[in-house]
């Protein structure tokens, strides 16, 4: 890697390879879609609310280990009171576990009968029939999109169409990096890419001829999180998402 002397920021020679994880990182969230798939939430109310949390998970996982894997039992308490609250969520995971559970409605759990549902998944992008690497590579187009930086080009042929400018942009810039997006607007066009250091090989080519004009090539500012203390820390968890799911990844 080389650092420029003009700035702090260190950049590496474009590849020609996806980053993050490149075709890995479809594999990586593939193998997440397929683990929250195969997780079977089972919703259960209708036990005593005076029982001990450790008595209940207890009497919760003898029951329904004959169902299949109990993967975890989720017991939650009053943030007010502090009590038991009434419903809890059972997870699963075999072949024919949630029917199992289902066939345990009305059981007995300390003197009171329980009554057992089938709860949806906890994404409910697997609510839409699309198989699980339809889903991952759906997700990881997203995040590249989301994640992208852009440059403002003016200085080209205006006359161009926009289908033969944005070609024209594609190939000009082609080299740069992994371009996701390419909009023609009023007085500029805006290309974004994917990848590090591409922005950096974009603005370079400031300066450089297209079809006989001059283009004039800057960066645009990297969007950061607005609204409310809430909305930025959901940014910053949903940017520490992926690294959260390759280390789950790679303790399979």
């Amino acid at each position: 890697m080389e650092r420029s002397e003009s700035s702090s920021r260190v950049s590496a020679p474009y590849t020609g390879k996806r980053t993050l994880y490149g075709d890995k990182y479809v594999d990586v969230m593939k193998s997440y879609y397929d683990y929250v798939k195969s997780r079977i939430r089972i919703g259960v109310e209708g036990y005593s609310t005076s029982l001990k949390p450790i008595d209940l998970y207890r009497a919760l996982e003898s029951l329904f280990k004959t169902c299949g894997e109990v993967h975890n039992i989720q017991i939650r308490r009053d943030p007010v009171t502090n009590a038991l609250q009434r419903s809890c969520i059972v997870i699963l995971r075999g072949e024919g576990a949630g029917d199992k559970a289902l066939q345990l409605n009305g059981s007995d759990i300390g003197g009171s009968k329980i009554v057992v549902t089938s709860l949806p998944s906890e994404l409910s992008e697997l609510s839409t029939g699309l198989s699980t690497d339809v889903l991952a590579a759906r997700s990881v187009a997203h995040n590249r999109r989301k994640r992208s930086e852009g440059i403002s080009v003016t200085g080209y042929d205006t006359s161009l169409t926009k289908d033969d400018l944005k070609n024209a942009l594609t190939n000009h810039f082609s080299t740069c990096g992994e371009i996701t997006d390419v909009f023609v607007l009023n007085s500029r066009a805006l290309v974004y890419f994917y990848g590090l250091g591409s922005n950096n090989r974009a603005v370079q080519l400031s300066g450089t001829d297209l079809g006989g004009c001059t283009l004039v090539v800057k960066a645009l500012p990297y969007p950061k999180p607005k609204g409310s203390a809430w909305t930025r820390l959901r940014y910053r968890f949903r940017s520490a998402t992926l690294s959260t799911i390759t280390g789950w990844a790679h303790q399979m």
